[in-house]
């Protein structure tokens, strides 16, 4: 960090250009929720006139920290700001370590629905972190019981749709109902599944769009559910990005999310498919938003989503007060925003650290 060096840091509300190092296990092409995040927020961040580097790709296995935390010191930056978790950390406890040997800011992305061994990683980020961030008020109070300490250095920024919305040419397809997220166990695929079973069961004009990415690791998996719905009403569009993953996600008017935990704003597909005006039916949890209640519809199976279809299909008038409210509760995830916080954040921090100088 540099800060203490730097003369142009004079007076107490006037400070430079900011340096950001952005230190995420996971970075695109890689398949990971948080590794488009963080494509997000860096170009969100340079947007605004944040000089950002991103630091991936490397080996995090602990006998590596020190290296690495030397690396990002010779990058000479102001702020650095690490994503966790992330697959390509995968269990490496590389990522403590660094937290222990060079305080930062961390966004912690899960912690209520990780892994008891998962959760016990999490305390070394919240020893030294100059600001620990999370998603949500929910995970952020999970944490702040777990480690009290944090309370004065937490806060909350959401996350963003990683996809942006293009004008729809064209009405929607009143008949298809979508899903979209990443394929893997423990995602409510199987569901979606049962879903498509219904409506062919029940003589239904209707398909369902299954929209994703493939996790690597899970190739056997996603071909056992291209099997088991062979002769089921299923369009299949995987793989899909910029604007052909928006128009997939557009041009349907219901969406059906079942997560297995409950709907949260942690869930970037789900901010997705609200920003894109769906009338999304999804699943209620311990930390699902109260907000959220008039944005959505829940149903606890996919018997109670077909109900909800019938229902929406034949009141066109609430189907489209629905969309419009999804729309503007989506509104307060747009990554200029999100950026402005973060920066914030980061302003807050350097301002700390000029006076402990």
């Amino acid at each position: 960090m540099k800060i203490c060096e730097d003369q142009a840091y004079k007076g107490d509300n006037v400070l430079p250009p900011i340096k950001v190092i952005l230190v995420t296990g996971s970075y695109p092409p890689d398949v990971c929720g948080t590794a488009d995040y963080s494509a997000r927020l860096e170009q969100s961040l340079a947007n605004i006139g944040v000089e950002v580097e991103v630091f991936s790709g490397k080996q995090w296995a602990v006998q590596n920290a020190q290296m690495l935390v030397r690396e990002i010191r010779q990058r000479n930056p102001d702020i650095v700001h690490m994503q966790y978790p992330t697959t390509g950390y995968g269990w490496k406890l590389g990522p403590q370590t660094m937290a222990l040997l060079q305080p930062n800011i961390v966004t912690l992305h899960e912690a209520s629905q990780g892994h008891l061994l998962r959760k016990l990683s999490l305390y070394p980020f919240t020893l030294r972190a100059k600001k620990v961030i999370f998603t949500n008020e929910y995970e952020r109070g999970f944490v702040q019981r777990m480690a009290p300490w944090i309370v004065n250095r937490s806060t909350v920024i959401p996350i963003g749709s990683n996809i942006i919305p293009i004008p729809l040419s064209g009405t929607r397809d009143s008949k298809t109902v979508t899903y979209f997220g990443l394929i893997r166990p423990e995602k409510g695929l199987e569901e979606v599944m049962e879903l498509a079973r219904l409506l062919r069961t029940n003589s239904l004009s209707w398909k369902v769009r299954i929209v994703g990415k493939l996790m690597p690791g899970y190739e056997a998996y996603y071909e056992q559910l291209r099997l088991q719905g062979r002769e089921l009403p299923l369009d299949w569009r995987i793989g899909l990005n910029g604007d052909a993953l928006s128009l997939a996600l557009a041009s349907s008017d219901i969406a059906y999310l079942p997560f297995p935990d409950g709907a949260s704003e942690r869930r970037g597909s789900l901010i997705a498919l609200l920003a894109h005006g769906s009338a999304v039916i999804t699943t209620k949890g311990p930390h699902t938003p109260s907000m959220i209640q008039e944005a959505v519809l829940f149903a606890h199976s996919p018997s109670e989503v077909l109900e909800l279809i019938n229902y929406l299909n034949a009141d066109s008038a609430r189907k489209s007060i629905l969309q419009q409210r999804a729309r503007a509760y989506a509104r307060k995830f747009e990554w200029e925003d999100i950026a402005a916080q973060h920066v914030s954040v980061y302003e807050s921090v350097l301002r700390r650290s000029k006076l402990a100088c």
